[in-house]
């Protein structure tokens, strides 16, 4: 069995059946609700019936025992009197919405009911765009409306400076949908402030982090610099020391070798002298001999 809801929806109520509690019935079709819009209570409702709906009835709202999902159940009979003077009552749906001060906001295109009194919880309006606003349908507070006519609705400014974008189904569930909405509001508006200050922390953290993170990578990248400079000149050290000894021992090498010539030479030309001079010594003896025989 489907569970009814406390709150509901004007046009909701359109075209529901509506059953005799006592005889069952049918009386007709919910045509249209009877709004007082000074007091904001559906006061009655207006249902047709017969060929073409031209039969046409009026129930006060007291008259109805229950509203359930398919048909609407009443007691007692139609107001017969009563019915030429509601079937021109004032119908806000539609009707352009105005401030107090003269801007044009929008327009009504819906408002929702107690099931049980029949009071005004909220009415809903579109926006025409009115301070940057979107084309969406908003709350509008039922005591925010000063005046009504059948064209125009009059509210307070101060209402719908920041009006609250409705979601539908949710007027269907909850009876207090206002202070729902106002409270998730405040909710709503708390947890983006501590999201906005989470993420300030947190690109607060990311800026440090990065500066930390730059300043690491430009020591390493110092250090790393560093390092190769000095294998670049540990290897030109290196390269000249051998480059140094290499020259050195060539220079050793070459030396030992002209000293070497140089040696054997000399002794080559001490051995020649030696040489001649025994020559020279031994051509004086005989010479000396000779003189002598």
């Amino acid at each position: 069995m489907n569970k009814i809801p406390e709150v509901i929806k004007h046009s909701q109520l359109l075209k529901r059946l509506v059953l005799d509690r006592e005889t069952v019935e049918e009386q007709g079709c919910i045509e249209e609700l009877c709004l007082d819009p000074q007091s904001h209570q559906v006061i009655g409702f207006i249902c047709k019936s017969g060929l073409f709906g031209k039969q046409k009835k009026y129930f006060a709202w007291k008259q109805i025992e229950t509203i359930g999902a398919d048909a609407t159940l009443v007691n007692g009979k139609p107001q017969v009197d009563n019915l030429e003077e509601h079937n021109n009552i004032v119908n806000i749906i539609g009707n352009e919405l105005w401030t107090d001060t003269g801007e044009k906001v929008g327009f009504i295109v819906e408002y929702i009911l107690n099931i049980k009194t029949g009071a005004i919880v909220n009415y809903l309006f579109k926006s025409n765009g009115w301070r940057g606003v979107l084309d969406s349908v908003y709350l509008l507070e039922a005591e925010a409306v000063s005046s009504a006519g059948n064209k125009r609705v009059i509210v307070v400014n101060s209402s719908v400076e920041n009006p609250q974008c409705y979601t539908g189904g949710v007027a269907e569930k909850l009876g207090l949908l206002h202070n729902f909405l106002q409270a998730d509001l405040v909710r709503t508006r708390e947890h983006i402030d501590i999201a906005r200050g989470e993420a300030k922390k947190l690109a607060l953290g990311f800026q440090q982090r990065a500066k930390v993170v730059k300043k690491q990578a430009q020591e390493k990248a110092q250090v790393v610099t560093e390092q190769a400079k000095q294998k670049v000149e540990d290897f030109q050290t290196k390269s000249t020391e051998k480059k140094n000894r290499k020259t050195q021992a060539t220079t050793d090498e070459f030396s030992t070798k002209i000293q070497q010539v140089t040696t054997e030479a000399k002794e080559k030309i001490d051995g020649v002298k030696s040489q001649g001079i025994k020559i020279f010594n031994s051509s004086k003896d005989e010479g000396e001999q000779n003189t002598n025989d």
